[in-house]
């Protein structure tokens, strides 16, 4: 019994000791920290400094009261025409100059409407009056596109790429935008109407005046007829968002009466089409072009990133600007890295 007992309160100084030792071991040791992970990645701090300089480059160019973002990429296709223009003598009608050209006055209306959603006291109004007149004219280009399939040899564009864009418009103009085929709908809807049909009338007159093919000629007659389908809805793709400019400047059009609910799921639809068919549009070119049109593959990316930055700019006042402040900053914490690598 008095052996237990010794030992017993043996057993209780060591723990005693035991327990001293570790308090003051936790008051006089310092915290313990684990290097290896940055002996790992010993460029890990640097990274992280690069993403938030990069961050703050981006807040300056596209802050909430400035277009500096818009600004310098149609300054970038403004350079990149006139650098083809100084270096290439070609000027024909489907040279790469005039395919910038193109590219850059495609661009000018994303810009403005940037600013003017900016100068805008009701941006959800001002995209519920232009969102379907925007997405008809696309529908439109991509109509004219499909008929090549009535022409045998001509083709304009990736035949799989504009079908199932026109049937995805197609489906969203009823469906989402409540666009009805009615004698209605096309009376409010008869300035996109009159302005693709003037486009197509347009771009039928320069191909017969300076077009190399005829129409009476039965050996260039397809050639011919692939040229107008081709220039006519370039032409249209081009000013696809004149009217939303349209919508924009004018002060006494009827706003349609939709709920915020309503416009956000127009504004997600919409920007998802024009993501899902610009990526091949823009993107796919970009990446084909890259080896020997190396402008056009540049212009192809600077249109791309306009109109993801107005879609994005947008949705940015038509959903929480919270949340999507950390989607952003996401997205370009994404884009850093990958800069970084």
């Amino acid at each position: 019994s008095s052996h237990f007992g010794s030992r017993h309160s043996t057993r209780a100084a060591a723990a005693l000791l035991s327990d001293t030792e570790h308090s003051w071991t936790q008051r006089v040791s310092p915290p313990i920290s684990f290097p290896m992970q940055f002996q790992a990645y010993p460029e890990a701090g640097r990274h992280r400094k690069e993403q938030h300089i990069f961050l703050k480059v981006q807040n300056v160019l596209h802050s909430t009261d400035s277009v500096a973002l818009p600004c310098s990429l149609l300054a970038a296709g403004s350079f990149l025409v006139l650098y083809q223009h100084m270096t290439d003598e070609d000027t024909s009608r489907h040279s790469v100059r005039n395919f910038l050209a193109k590219i850059l006055v495609s661009m000018v209306p994303l810009a403005f409407l940037e600013r003017k959603i900016l100068q805008c006291s009701d941006p959800v109004g001002l995209f519920a009056k232009f969102s379907a007149k925007v997405l008809l004219m696309h529908a439109f280009f991509l109509g004219l596109r499909l008929a090549c399939v009535v022409f045998p040899d001509v083709q304009v564009g990736y035949a799989y790429c504009n079908g199932l864009a026109f049937v995805g418009a197609c489906i969203m103009l009823p469906l989402v935008f409540g666009l009805r085929i009615s004698v209605g709908s096309l009376y409010e809807h008869r300035d996109v109407c009159f302005l693709a049909l003037c486009t197509f009338l347009l771009a039928l007159l320069e191909v017969s005046l300076l077009g190399k093919f005829a129409f009476s000629n039965k050996w260039t007659r397809n050639m011919f007829i692939e040229d107008v389908i081709l220039t006519g809805s370039d032409y249209i793709e081009i000013i696809s968002f004149v009217p939303a400019v349209w919508m924009a400047c004018r002060k006494d059009g009827d706003v349609p009466s939709t709920d915020l609910a309503t416009t956000q799921r127009r504004a997600v639809c919409l920007f998802a089409f024009l993501a899902a068919f610009y990526s091949v549009e823009d993107v796919g070119n970009a990446f084909s072009l890259r080896r020997d049109y190396p402008l056009a593959s540049c212009g192809h990316a600077a249109h791309f990133l306009l109109l993801t930055d107005f879609s994005t700019f947008l949705l940015a006042h038509l959903y929480d600007p919270d949340k999507f402040a950390k989607l952003r900053g996401q997205f370009y914490t994404w884009l850093a890295d990958a800069c970084a690598v």
